[in-house]
């Protein structure tokens, strides 16, 4: 190897390093980001971006091909948030028909952690925890019937066990609300558990 090649080498992946930094920079693009830019940062935050996205797209133009050429890109954001609409587990049981139901478990609830260990657990969770807009997943409907015997066997009282979720909102700045709409109800009765 010659000289020149350890400087050529460490330019050209210095290079490579900054294109791809450029190339992924996760800048606001969509209306809903533009609008929310405008609403609650302001017309300036709004002017700097949109000049820093253009400084951006003008020093990739001359590697643009090479994008082109193998299909690549990078425009998608690390953190991209999650969407506001959530749910929040709610486990009941009743004695009777017509009885009232009685809450006994709930997520990050102090007075209604019944099963709250096994519950908590990651890959139970991973069975119950629905997807966001995409419903819930498809071991629910079993997780919901071990719970149910799972209740009922510890529980003679108890005739019929409900999981359902409670959409819940993420508020803006941070923590969450209840909005009191349940989704996803399994019913489960002691006497088909037989």
């Amino acid at each position: 190897m010659t000289r020149w090649w350890p400087p050529l080498r460490a330019g050209l992946i210095a290079l490579v390093i900054a294109v791809g930094l450029l190339d992924g920079c996760p800048m606001p693009s969509g209306s809903e980001e533009q609008k929310y830019l405008r609403e609650y940062v302001g017309p300036g935050a709004v002017r700097a971006v949109d000049a820093t996205d253009r400084v951006r797209k003008t020093l990739l133009r001359p590697f643009r091909f090479i994008g082109s050429l193998g299909n690549l890109r990078q425009r998608w954001k690390l953190f991209a948030g999650a969407p506001r609409k959530r749910y929040r587990m709610w486990i009941e049981a009743r004695t009777a028909p017509t009885a009232s139901w009685e809450l006994l478990y709930r997520p990050q609830d102090d007075e209604h952690e019944y099963l709250g260990d096994e519950l908590a657990y990651r890959r139970v969770r991973g069975a119950w925890n629905p997807r966001g807009s995409g419903g819930p997943r498809g071991a629910y409907a079993s997780f919901a019937t071990w719970v149910a015997k799972a209740i009922f066997a510890r529980e003679a009282r108890f005739r019929e066990v409900r999981v359902q979720m409670e959409r819940i909102e993420i508020d803006e700045g941070g923590g969450w609300h209840g909005t009191g709409v349940f989704a996803y109800p399994m019913p489960r009765k002691r006497e088909a558990m037989r």
